[in-house]
């Protein structure tokens, strides 16, 4: 029980890390790069993450200049990627665990 516990502790933890990390990458953009952002059709709310998947997007993304901006899109996708390890690492775990079982 305690190792669910641990488990799923380390998953909140860096699901908040990365929607930390993601909300303030996307407000940096909104403030920092205001032309990108209006390219983007300023989108609101929901809207948001997805325009930034989009390919033709991820061209404009591509062009930002700010340091801080580029930093942020780093750390943004460094966080994205350990999250993703995670999960699949315990998926992985816990697939070999019960058929060895």
């Amino acid at each position: 029980m305690s190792i669910l516990i641990v488990l799923v502790s380390i998953w909140a933890i860096l699901m908040l890390r990365s929607g930390v990390i993601e909300y303030k990458y996307y407000q940096s953009i909104k403030t920092l790069e205001p032309d990108i952002w209006e390219q983007l059709g300023s989108p609101k709310f929901i809207k948001i993450p997805f325009v930034f998947v989009s390919p033709k997007n991820s061209k404009l993304l591509q062009q930002v200049s700010n340091k801080t901006v580029c930093d942020l899109a780093i750390k943004h996708r460094q966080a994205g990627i350990q999250f993703l390890v995670y999960v699949v690492l315990v998926l992985v775990i816990g697939i070999v665990y019960f058929k060895t079982y």
